[in-house]
């Protein structure tokens, strides 16, 4: 079998990076980590928690690797988390007879479906199934980071995640978890499945914390086609503490990362 993305994930980031700043993360599906960096300011504003997308390193190249050290200059903790991959379970219904024919059969349909391409799959790039599998797991990663945290009252708690990430986190806010978050920042939310999407907007009107809604220009049509109608569902709910902000050019620009950092510093010195 070949060796897990994870692991070699964590053995080329001990190549450039203290052991002693890796952080070991036990779940119960597995063990992740998380790259700890220390508050560089003068007084400590709190911690910074940061969950890229899917497919993506603990330290992104669109703008997480710059802030996982640019934010401690700012007096913040920052733990960039490795999250799980996703897994794309097959959805076909099971025969209970479980005889070779009906199997040969199952695969033949699962063939022409995949040959045909519906309009259904086309529109549900990921399983509701796999969605929720890669939702539990990121979710586990996350609990299980936030128990070992320790902080002051003062101190503020921020999760800033990016695209799916973004988007499966918005959904376990919304069910208004018990946790101390003082602040969300989302960049580029979104859920690759046509239902999932549609909720999105409402789930992001009705979470506790401040939100800083973050998309860029060249964003796919997902996001950016649902920017309005997160504005609408935030003026029926009136979550006034909704910023939605706008950013120009490639998501790996330093001048972008540079404003990125500008505006969440902005947001958090404003709550």
């Amino acid at each position: 079998m070949p060796e897990a993305k994870q692991e070699v994930e964590k053995r080329d980031l001990t190549k450039f990076i203290d052991e002693n700043a890796l952080i070991e993360i036990e779940t119960s599906k597995g063990n992740s980590f998380a790259i700890y960096s220390p508050y560089m300011a003068s007084t400590k504003r709190g911690i910074v928690i940061l969950i890229p997308d899917i497919g993506h390193p603990p330290l992104s190249y669109n703008g997480f690797n710059y802030l996982h050290h640019a934010l401690t200059d700012d007096g913040f903790d920052t733990y960039a988390i490795q999250i799980p991959d996703i897994t794309f379970n097959d959805t076909l219904p099971k025969d209970d007879t479980n005889n070779s024919s009906n199997t040969e059969t199952a695969n033949e349909e699962n063939t022409d479906k995949k040959m045909q391409k519906p309009a259904k799959l086309l529109a549900e790039r990921v399983p509701e199934n796999s969605l929720d599998d890669y939702k539990t797991q990121l979710i586990d990663i996350f609990k299980a980071l936030y128990s070992q945290l320790t902080m002051l009252e003062k101190e503020q708690l921020v999760v800033i995640a990016q695209g799916t990430s973004a988007g499966v986190f918005s959904e376990y806010l919304a069910d208004l978890p018990n946790i101390k978050l003082d602040a969300f920042v989302a960049i580029s939310a979104q859920l690759p499945n046509s239902s999932r999407q549609r909720h999105l907007p409402a789930n992001l009107s009705v979470i506790s914390p401040p939100l800083l809604d973050i998309f860029y220009t060249n964003d796919n049509p997902t996001v950016t086609r649902s920017m309005p109608e997160r504005i609408r569902w935030v003026k029926r709910n009136s979550k006034f503490d909704y910023r939605q902000r706008q950013l120009f050019g490639l998501t790996t620009e330093t001048r972008q990362h540079q404003r990125l950092r500008k505006e969440v510093d902005g947001f958090l010195r404003q709550l």
